[in-house]
């Protein structure tokens, strides 16, 4: 499939510049290690004063000291920069550029990805009450970066390591759609290239007990009426093993219509569960002990806006988990063709 992650391909990894940087890192460079990609790790520092402002002209009576500020600023990140680059040559093969782009912290990303020719973006997200702490950090930013990226965004929690080299664990939730199945394509290859212990196929049945109980009395309503077979074992357990049994299936089916033999010995398990999405799949994660959890963009109700009520994330932050999500084949295919059209 186009644009998923793909070896030897630059990674980038958008980095704060303070103590939350290792958690950043250390799934970079993991990353980097096993793809044997370059890593390219960059800050992105805000746009000077006289830029920022509600109107078309900002009157800014400190402009004379920009240039003072913009040169102590940027020379504090380089340093910076420097020392993360010079932490990582001791690991032989790796491949580390440092760049400090100045831009609004999602564009920048964003631009500098898609000029370095990325198949990845490492960043940041934190809990919300710590928003605030960072300029680049935060919901909005990581957030931004998924919903709008032409590649897949690793979303690193900034309050503890992820083990990902330790009997790795990945959960793709599937929902049987193209979005789903995107998600599951990268799941493979993920499994495949880290060698994943684990792959965790979930799909969620969006539906309450309740829900199902009144579909059941529907159904026995049409037995009675002679309008369906009779079927004495109809009750919620039954109808709800079914439905499992069904569903399981079909998740084996799409992992042998993509690739089943890139699993190698990666132990495949498909799960059906009912229930909230978002509250099943933080279920499964808890459940399997993954530490990487991938889903495709279908969570975006609105363009540049992520829906916490559809995505797990408690699973995300509270549980510490790193989170891949991977664009929606809409996007490219509109940007693809809005591309053809400027050429032509």
């Amino acid at each position: 499939m186009k644009n998923l992650i793909t070896a030897n391909k630059p990674i980038v990894a958008a980095l704060l510049l303070d103590t939350t940087d290792q958690f950043i890192l250390e799934a970079a460079v993991f990353l980097a290690n096993k793809l044997q990609a370059p890593l390219h790790l960059v800050h992105a520092v805000r746009p000077l004063f006289s830029y920022v402002g509600a109107g078309d002209i900002v009157v800014n009576p400190y402009s004379g000291y920009e240039s003072r500020f913009t040169d102590a600023e940027e020379g504090e990140a380089r340093s910076k920069l420097d020392a993360h680059r010079n932490s990582l040559r001791d690991l032989n093969g790796l491949s580390v550029t440092t760049d400090i782009v100045r831009d609004f912290p999602a564009e920048a990303i964003l631009n500098y990805a898609q000029e370095k020719d990325a198949s990845l973006i490492v960043c940041g997200v934190r809990s919300p009450g710590e928003e605030h702490k960072s300029f680049l950090s935060g919901l909005s930013t990581g957030f931004t970066l998924a919903a709008d990226a032409e590649v897949p965004v690793l979303l690193v929690p900034l309050s503890r390591t992820i083990p990902l080299g330790q009997s790795l664990r990945i959960l793709v939730a599937d929902n049987l759609e193209g979005e789903g199945e995107r998600a599951l394509d990268a799941g493979l290859w993920l499994a495949n290239a880290l060698h994943a212990a684990q792959l965790t196929h979930v799909h969620v049945q969006n539906t309450t007990y309740s829900e199902i109980d009144k579909m059941i009395d529907s159904v026995r309503e049409g037995m009675l009426m002679g309008q369906i077979p009779s079927d004495p074992l109809l009750n919620r357990d039954y109808y709800m093993e079914r439905v499992r049994d069904q569903t399981r299936e079909e998740l084996q089916r799409r992992v042998s219509r993509l690739d089943s033999e890139a699993l190698n010995n990666t132990v495949y398990e498909p799960v059906v569960a009912f229930g909230h999405p978002a509250e099943a799949v933080h279920a499964e994660v808890l459940r399997s002990a993954s530490q990487l959890m991938i889903f495709g963009r279908h969570h975006l109700i609105r363009r540049k806006t992520m829906s916490l009520g559809r995505i797990p994330y408690h699973a995300m932050v509270e549980d510490g988990i790193a989170t891949l999500v991977v664009p929606d084949a809409e996007l490219l295919t509109e940007r693809s063709n809005g591309i053809e059209a400027g050429v032509s």
